[in-house]
């Protein structure tokens, strides 16, 4: 049933895969990506390629020519900062060492990786990758215009890894409706319209409550592509606190057991057992039913809007779920 969400009209630029290995990295973000492969590791580069060659097509139209490749990198070094964080809560457990490095883009709140219990490594590492954001951030012509703006939204990406977490330690905690309320914030999308309107002369800023009420709509469909094209992966890992696996327990389609049961050991027959029944009970036909639901949500926006091309906008959304899709068991 996949055929029936909404046909997928951006121009196809070959296999989604290919593409993105294909793609090559910028020189100056190299060097941390490189320190990155030396502190943690826990990503391939397959991932920041796929962000990279996507983040284009996401992007506010009213973004300066001359500040595109400012903005991909700021994006790119920006999301190097939330994975690690995330990586470090929830993959990690470290508690100590996630407290102390979202102190980092807080002025106020320096970090201290001498601390008792903290990963000084990790924390020392991405300090390096917040100075080198700020300074391309700091370099958008309207970056103190927003940058209120942009600390609050990062703020909620943090407050998301923390609800992973949260839900790591105590599995009985989540629900599909904090899902939608905390954990959709992983996917950055305000954070990355901010960083685009930091460097949009054009943009009206009277229209900024508009924009954000549709980034809330856009921000939704990055989380389902996400959900719907690494939860069997996260499954096997003994993570069920994806959006399918959580519908499904909450609607009786898996029984509270079986999930027990791959908390304590994800065996390979345990877990294909859960994808079986999720894969049968249409739970990822739901989601892109609400993907597209959210897009002509969205789409009623275009009308109102003046400093932005929604429709482009929204298009680029289309290419986004089409590579997730494509890149499912990759990242």
């Amino acid at each position: 049933m996949l055929n029936e969400f909404r046909p997928l009209s951006f121009e196809d630029d070959g296999d989604p895969v290919q593409a993105v290995r294909r793609q090559e990295l910028p020189d100056t973000v190299l060097p941390l990506i490189d320190s990155y492969d030396e502190t943690a590791a826990d990503r391939d580069r397959f991932l920041w390629r796929w962000l990279y060659h996507l983040f284009p097509s996401v992007r506010l139209s009213c973004v300066d020519d001359g500040r595109a490749r400012a903005v991909r990198n700021a994006k790119l070094v920006a999301t190097i900062f939330a994975v690690v964080a995330d990586d470090v809560a929830e993959q990690h457990g470290d508690r100590a060492t996630f407290d102390e490095l979202t102190k980092i883009p807080f002025d106020d709140r320096r970090s201290d990786p001498s601390r008792r219990d903290v990963d000084g490594e990790t924390v020392r590492f991405l300090t390096a990758v917040w100075d080198e954001f700020e300074a391309l951030y700091e370099s958008g012509p309207r970056s103190a215009e927003f940058a209120e703006l942009f600390r609050f939204d990062l703020r909620r990406v943090f407050r998301a890894v923390e609800y992973s977490y949260l839900v790591n330690d105590n599995p009985a905690l989540v629900s599909e409706r904090e899902l939608w309320a905390h954990d959709v914030h992983n996917m950055m999308l305000f954070v990355y319209a901010d960083i685009d309107l930091a460097n949009a002369p054009s943009f009206d800023a009277r229209e900024l409550s508009l924009l954000r009420r549709i980034c809330d709509r856009t921000q939704r469909m990055a989380r389902i592509g996400n959900w719907v094209s690494t939860w069997k992966r996260e499954l096997a890992e003994g993570d069920c606190s994806s959006g399918v696996v959580v519908h499904a327990l909450e609607n009786g389609i898996v029984s509270p057991d079986r999930i027990r049961e791959i908390r304590r050991e994800p065996t390979e027959e345990a877990v294909a057992s859960v994808v079986d029944t999720i894969d049968e009970s249409g739970v990822e036909d739901h989601f892109l039913e609400r993907w597209n639901a959210e897009y002509e949500h969205a789409s009623e926006f275009v009308p109102e809007i003046d400093s932005v091309d929604l429709e482009a906008y929204l298009e680029g959304f289309e290419r986004l779920l089409r590579y997730h899709l494509a890149s499912e068991g990759f990242k």
